[in-house]
């Protein structure tokens, strides 16, 4: 065989089998990223982030006119006597920092708090496995991943990261804390509900209990299929509420009913991002686009519920006008911050005592 055809037929072979390999590298990249990456962007995308962005903007600028309003922040005067009381510094010791990622989050607990706690945690490294098992609460694996920082680490990081936090209607967060905490001592047990009554509970019921009032009726509750009954014990949402309004704001001592303002000081802080449960799919994907990671989580909303209005309904029958027009006055400044109204809430209330 003459050299020559031998050195062009050895050229073609190398570049066949070149080929061959880049064509099986390509394949497989493509393959790969079809599986990790989020849904190409299309126009309804790209027009719920420009809603959320106008959105935003609109609620910063609500939340700064409230504070300038109340006087409250960076709006303080020493000769302005201010309606409301709030501490003198940021809740260092409640934020997640990742500094990597540009974000700190607030989490606000029942206001979508598991959804970006769980959103970090894959941007931390920990596995979306370990994240599905059950076998720890997300806050807890979050926790452990990115533990608190105090002054004056976490003001500088504060200073140099976008800030997050996610609110919800005020009454919708309560009647969800009062379900999944309180209501029912017996069911729950893993995630602490025999904690907050040992911690509440107990004190509210044996306060706040008329016994010569008649207990919620069946159509003014509801039960979940499959969990046990409470054990009878627990106290009642209208006795939750009436803890509410006579308790000092400041002894609340619970994360789940401390209100907004007090936790995660949006007067003291100049927030990024101010996303609401009530439009959370199209604001965590504005939030997600602006920080740079929409190539590395996907939007996603743990759990999601439906029927809020439906339970809203059935609970605030056990409330009279008065219950909730004194549960408004004492998160007037959660409803105002945030553009929130308890007109609804009026109707579905009784108007008995």
């Amino acid at each position: 065989m003459p050299r020559a055809f031998r050195r062009n037929a050895t050229k073609f072979l190398i570049l066949l089998v070149t080929g061959a390999l880049l064509f099986t590298i390509l394949f497989k990249s493509k393959s790969v990223d079809k599986k990790a990456k989020p849904p190409v962007r299309n126009k309804n995308v790209d027009r719920l982030i420009r809603e959320g962005a106008i959105e935003n903007k609109e609620r910063l600028r609500h939340v700064q006119k409230v504070c300038e309003k109340y006087k409250l922040g960076t709006y303080k005067t020493a000769s302005y006597d201010v309606e409301f009381k709030e501490p003198p510094a940021p809740q260092y010791g409640v934020y997640y920092f990742d500094s990597q990622h540009n974000v700190s989050y607030c989490p606000i607990y029942k206001s979508g708090s598991t959804t970006w706690l769980y959103n970090l945690c894959l941007l931390n490294g920990v596995p979306e496995e370990e994240l599905l098992s059950g076998k720890e609460q997300i806050s807890v694996i979050a926790r452990r991943v990115m533990p608190e920082l105090e002054y004056p680490e976490a003001d500088e990081i504060l200073k140099k990261t976008a800030k997050l936090m996610i609110v919800r209607h005020p009454f919708e967060r309560l009647l969800s804390a009062y379900r999944d905490k309180l209501e029912n001592s017996v069911a729950g047990r893993e995630h602490g509900s025999l904690h907050f009554y040992k911690r509440y509970g107990e004190a509210i019921v044996r306060k706040y209990r008329d016994k010569t009032r008649a207990m919620p009726s069946n159509n003014q509750v509801i039960r979940r299929l499959g969990i046990p009954e409470p054990a009878g014990i627990e106290p009642t949402w209208r006795e939750f509420v009436e803890y509410l309004i006579h308790t000092d704001l400041t002894s609340y001592a619970d994360d789940h009913w401390t209100p907004y303002y007090l936790y995660c000081t949006p007067c003291l802080l100049n927030y990024d991002f101010i996303a609401k449960v009530e439009t959370l799919d199209r604001d965590q994907l504005y939030a997600i686009h602006q920080l740079g990671l929409s190539d590395l989580i996907i939007p996603r909303w743990q759990h999601a519920t439906s029927g809020a209005n439906d339970a809203a309904s059935i609970y605030f029958s056990q409330l009279t006008k008065e219950h909730v027009r004194k549960l408004h006055a004492k998160f007037k400044l959660d409803f105002e911050l945030f553009g929130y109204s308890s007109e609804e809430y009026y109707e579905l209330a009784t108007s008995l005592s």
